[in-house]
């Protein structure tokens, strides 16, 4: 084989890379560098949205806890804001039921506006006797970017470890 026609073949797949390059730079394409980063930016979101969920919680804080809850959101088989709001009430009761949970691992898809939580939750509920009975799972929550770049749940849902 000449040495031209080796450097032939060598320089093609270079210039079809270039170009590819120029085409996708021309259409917008964010750079492969950047979308790790906006993946790692959207988990940390998430995580801290999940921890301020919580935080929401245990403070018993039902306006703070429903901003993290999107307009139509289903949690387990509740849909809507709303109808979480009244499945949820018992625990913004000062005597009710406590609940917490605490984030382990968040993923987000490429684009970096969507994803899920999962982690560890805990519930306390006192018997009529005046017991605590503790009840302990896992949870998976779904977050989506809104506008305004806050995240919001639009699907949570559990299982019981015990």
């Amino acid at each position: 084989m000449s040495e031209e026609v080796h450097r032939v073949r060598l320089v093609r797949p270079v210039r079809d890379v270039l170009v590819l390059a120029l085409v996708l730079v021309a259409l917008g394409a964010p750079p492969a560098a950047a979308q790790p980063a906006a993946r790692r930016d959207a988990e940390a979101a998430m995580l801290k949205a999940d921890r301020g969920f919580n935080q929401a919680m245990a403070d018993r804080d039902v306006k703070k806890f429903l901003s993290y809850v999107a307009e139509d959101a289903t949690f387990n088989t509740d849909r809507g804001r709303e109808a979480v709001g009244k499945a949820w009430a018992p625990f913004f009761a000062a005597d009710g039921p406590k609940i917490s949970w605490a984030p382990t691992k968040a993923e987000a898809l490429v684009g970096g506006d969507i994803g899920y939580t999962v982690g560890t939750w805990e519930r306390r509920t006192k018997a009529a006797d005046g017991t605590i009975k503790t009840t302990k799972g896992q949870y998976l929550t779904v977050w989506k970017k809104q506008q305004d770049g806050s995240w919001q749940a639009t699907y949570d849902n559990g299982s019981t470890a015990n």
